[in-house]
């Protein structure tokens, strides 16, 4: 058991069979090594502050399932949840969310509302127990349903508070 690897899919294979390469995504797991540093501290602390981050609006974080105590950060927008690292909400080891577009959360920056939006092809998502086929305005503390893990939506941004 000690030759089994888990790529970032979450696709578990023996490394002494299959190498470096997931035989499920074709994702390579050879450690890359890190680059010399070619800049000075400076040069780096310049860098950052051009770095634009999104603020944070809202949390999911998960109480039941693989990721048990995992939050992810929800920004303003369409934020898309599924399994692979093109998705905005990349949750890692349930195989039971579809690896794109399981579902979407939009949060409004207007309205400073979130919406649970059901994509075409998705998988079956549920609000507080009820499956969702249109989209579903979200409070603090809903609890959202995806595959076999269950997701605290948290709210940062509302009436109180925006950015």
């Amino acid at each position: 058991m000690g030759n089994l690897i888990r790529c970032k899919n979450g696709h578990m294979f023996s490394k002494r069979r299959y190498g470096n390469i997931c035989p499920y995504c074709n994702m390579d797991m050879t450690e890359r090594k890190e680059l010399e540093e070619s800049f000075d501290d400076n040069e780096l602390e310049e860098s950052l502050i051009r770095i634009k981050t999104k603020p944070v609006c809202a949390w999911l974080v998960c109480i039941k399932g693989p990721r048990y105590g995992k939050d992810y950060r929800i920004v303003f927008g369409k934020n898309y949840i599924g399994r692979t690292d093109a998705m905005d909400i990349q949750i890692i080891g349930d195989n039971a969310i579809k690896q794109e577009n399981h579902a979407i959360l939009s949060f409004d920056e207007k309205d400073l509302e979130a919406t649970l939006i059901c994509t075409e092809g998705g998988g079956i998502t549920y609000l507080n127990g009820k499956a969702v086929y249109t989209p579903q305005i979200l409070e603090t503390y809903d609890v959202i349903t995806m595959g076999e893990s269950e997701f605290l939506y948290i709210a940062l941004c509302g009436k109180q508070f925006s950015w």
